[in-house]
């Protein structure tokens, strides 16, 4: 993955708040204290590398669309991790006389190295979008040219598929530009729901109907939802369809039922149990049954995260006195901490990239803020994504690992996985973000 150049430094700190599941968990029981060639044209694995400059000037035609073809692509690359998209402001050609074609030395003169041209054109109820690329030093011939078309409702996917070929272009992977983040928001006194949105914060709508929903989570086909639900005044486990509809029950035993993560083949479910008094980590089968007790220490043991291959499980756990980011082999074994700075770490999500061994999880710092960090599993090496804006909690990746959302100030926000570029997608109340597993598929 791309780091940025300079380390921000890491001096963590402890904080004397505990965090929303271990104060729950504590509730809960009654003892103890709280490469250089033409196809790829730059290596991603590379760090340091100077973001592609790239232009994206207002597209021609139908102006709505024209808009939105715009804003949604400009958002997307910005946020890809490759790409600095330049000021529209800065730009010197006759946009008008230029068409879907370019004039280098203009673009050349900016700044730019690649530039996107676009028509937007509507046809009754339809939408057809013409996209051009461009390499500024490869002259006026498009070097990535496709046409789409569909309905109007489906313009900003269209965009989105649109950005994914960009991505794709220069780099042979895909992007997150058709993924989804599931939240709770609050819905009216004493009801929060389970809601699902487009990465980029558009088309929120609530799959729950009642009572107060909260963390939610993604199965990793991205068609259903598990969430924690206190319909029956206490919590419990259910799962939704991610779509909406009827929520089946996953778990309803005494005490706590929180906290779940699939683990990525789909078989099972981490969850946090406290049915025997104290909070630990369970594995059940996606009917609800247990079929193993992972964790059974004195200590607070909360918020699994499976690897990628699901080997190992991050979770929380306090019993070294505070909360901490320790791992796990999936069976259980081989219990140890992994975060040694400061005293208030937690909320880990495990980097979905086996190639990136890489867990996010937020931590307060010298200052007494709560920001996101990212920790190698496997040397122990720490980077800050996030600093300066507030408090940044509840880090989770998006699909292919090169960007990590969270939430700031109730509402959610996108950063690139190296904390260079980051943009709000979300405004309002937006608690525990999920990032859905889901691809662009063409």
């Amino acid at each position: 993955m791309m780091t940025t150049n300079a380390k921000k430094r890491i001096v963590l700190v402890g904080g004397s708040a505990i965090a929303t599941l271990i104060l729950l968990a504590a509730a809960q029981r009654p003892t103890r204290a709280q490469s250089a060639d033409d196809a790829v044209r730059f290596k991603i694995t590379s760090g340091g590398r100077d973001l592609y400059k790239i232009a994206i000037p207002l597209a021609l035609g139908d102006k709505a669309n024209a808009t939105t073809a715009q804003t949604v692509l400009s958002n997307d690359l910005a946020l890809s991790g490759f790409f600095k998209v330049l000021d529209p402001a800065s730009f010197l050609a006759n946009l008008q006389a230029e068409q879907l074609v370019i004039n280098p030395p203009d673009w050349r003169n900016v700044g730019a190295e690649g530039v996107v041209k676009t028509r937007a054109t509507a046809y009754g109820s339809d939408v057809k979008f013409e996209f051009r690329l461009f390499e500024v030093a490869k002259g006026e011939a498009p070097v990535l040219s496709k046409d789409y078309r569909g309905p109007m409702s489906q313009a900003r996917l269209l965009v989105h598929q649109f950005a994914n070929d960009v991505v794709k272009y220069y780099t042979g992977e895909d992007s997150f530009f058709a993924s989804k983040i599931t939240f709770a928001g609050d819905t009216g006194p004493k009801r929060r729901d389970v809601f699902v949105m487009d990465w980029d914060g558009y088309g929120a709508t609530a799959v729950t109907s009642k009572s107060q929903n909260i963390l939610p989570t993604w199965s990793p086909s991205g068609a259903e939802i598990a969430f924690t639900s206190f319909v029956n005044g206490k919590p419990d486990l259910f799962v939704v369809p991610a779509g909406g509809g009827r929520p089946r029950v996953l778990s309803q035993r005494p005490g706590l039922n929180m906290g779940a993560a699939w683990s990525p083949d789909g078989s099972k479910i981490a969850v946090t149990l406290s049915q025997d008094g104290n909070s630990e980590i369970y594995v059940l089968s996606t009917s609800g049954q247990i079929l193993k007790r992972l964790t059974n220490d004195r200590g607070i043991d909360t918020s699994p995260s499976w690897s990628p291959d699901g080997a190992r499980l991050a979770f929380v756990s306090d019993r070294h006195g505070t909360p901490q980011i320790w791992v796990m082999s999936s069976d259980g074994s081989g219990q140890r901490k992994l975060t040694r700075r400061g005293n208030y770490n937690q909320e880990p999500s495990w980097c979905p990239r086996a190639d990136t061994p890489q867990i996010a999880f937020s931590a307060r710092d010298e200052k007494m803020a709560t920001d996101v960090f990212t920790i190698n599993p496997d040397t122990e090496q720490y980077t800050r994504v996030t600093e300066g804006h507030g408090s940044s909690v509840r880090p989770t990746w998006a699909p292919n690992g090169r960007a990590i959302a969270f939430q700031r100030n109730s509402g959610i926000w996108v950063s690139t996985a190296d904390g260079r570029t980051e943009r709000q997608v979300y405004k309002g109340t937006a608690l525990a973000p999920q990032w859905s597993p889901s691809f662009m598929k063409h």
